[in-house]
């Protein structure tokens, strides 16, 4: 269909000038990363399915995000059970068994020290501060 033919048009320009102060980094295992940010971080430059981590800067402030499971324990990429099933859909109840929860960053600072070492010791700190 043709924009002529419309009666509503999308404001592209409205909606470009709304999301300009909105600044995502993804954050994915070492070794899946497209490349290191300034703190030594394995960053992605867009949401994929190896996304394990962002973290949202929007006006000045900063919400953080994990992922986590239906029980929600935190995704771990090089688990025994949870390798490949990052995109896995839970079709009993009808969503992702994997999804982002917001967190403090405390938390978020431990699971990306995890995603960069593998070092196990930092996932297990990161899910007891979670309760």
């Amino acid at each position: 269909m043709k924009p002529e033919n419309c009666i509503f048009t999308q404001d592209l320009e409205k909606e470009q000038k709304e999301n300009s102060d909105t600044y995502i980094e993804y954050y994915t295992l070492l070794g899946n990363h497209d490349y290191i940010d300034t703190n030594n971080k394995p960053c992605s430059k867009e949401e994929n399915k190896n996304t394990l981590a962002k973290c949202v800067i929007r006006n000045g402030s900063k919400k953080f995000y994990i992922k986590t499971g239906a029980y929600g324990r935190i995704f771990n990429p090089m688990g025994m059970f949870s390798e490949g099933k990052s995109d896995k859909f839970i079709s009993k109840i009808g969503k992702k068994e994997f999804e982002f929860k917001q967190v403090n960053q405390k938390i978020f600072d431990m699971y990306l020290n995890f995603l960069s070492t593998k070092n196990l010791a930092w996932l297990n700190n990161a899910e007891r501060e979670m309760i």
